[in-house]
């Protein structure tokens, strides 16, 4: 009965483990697969000092696709327009406030 519960726990720690770790690989773009060597004691301390220091997606965002069109400009401030015309007389930040 010790022998099982024993399998039970490690099975239930090593789930509680590898699913987070899947999740995170998988939108970073890296095999969930790969999410099995996080059980193992110093192979997860390695992979975790690798994956915090390699490039990540989102800094391979250059500056040509980071800058707004001008169209998209122009309906931010149309739409900026249309949110301040519409903010009630007692919630601008104009009127006195207690933060201050």
């Amino acid at each position: 009965m010790d022998l099982l519960f024993v399998l039970l726990f490690c099975c239930a720690y090593a789930a509680a483990i590898i699913v987070p770790v899947a999740r995170i690989f998988t939108r970073v773009g890296i095999t969930p697969w790969v999410a099995i060597f996080a059980i193992v004691p110093v192979v997860n301390l390695f992979g975790l000092w690798m994956f915090a220091f390699n490039p990540w997606p989102s800094d391979s965002v250059g500056e040509q696709e980071a800058e707004w069109s001008e169209a998209d400009k122009e309906k931010f401030r149309q739409l900026m327009r249309a949110t301040v015309s519409n903010v009630p007389a007692g919630n601008s930040r104009d009127s006195a406030s207690p933060l201050r």
